[in-house]
């Protein structure tokens, strides 16, 4: 199945893995704030595995130029629910929704980049 699958097609399946990948470090921390530190390697992971789908290797530089500009373009949209992030198990929950939405929508946004040609930097 995954030798079948085209570039874009795996792509899509690493982006939903590193989104539930996500979402569960996000849920699993107790202070908001801190998930950051275990999202940011699944995410940098997520588009590193995407750009070789498309015989792009990523260098490390190009990596974190890369998750940072397109996060600036996706965190605005997650900041709606900061209070409620506070409060407990549903904090959580919210943490690893917004976790899950920013990662899936960071690769989207990747992968529309790499299919229309444009690469990453």
């Amino acid at each position: 199945m995954w030798d079948d699958a085209s570039p874009k097609e795996r792509s899509e399946w690493i982006i939903h893995g590193a989104a539930i990948a996500a979402a569960g470090a996000a849920a699993s921390t107790v202070v908001p704030g801190s998930d950051s530190v275990l999202i940011m390697p699944i995410q940098v992971g997520m588009v590193a595995a995407v750009a070789r789908q498309y015989g792009i290797e990523p260098t490390a530089s190009l990596l974190r130029s890369t998750v940072y500009a397109t996060l600036g373009s996706v965190v605005g949209k997650a900041g709606s629910s900061v209070l409620l992030r506070w409060t407990p198990v549903a904090g959580n929950l919210v943490r690893g929704s917004v976790a899950f939405s920013v990662t899936e929508a960071l690769g989207q946004l990747i992968l529309e980049r790499l299919e229309a040609g444009e690469g990453l930097g």
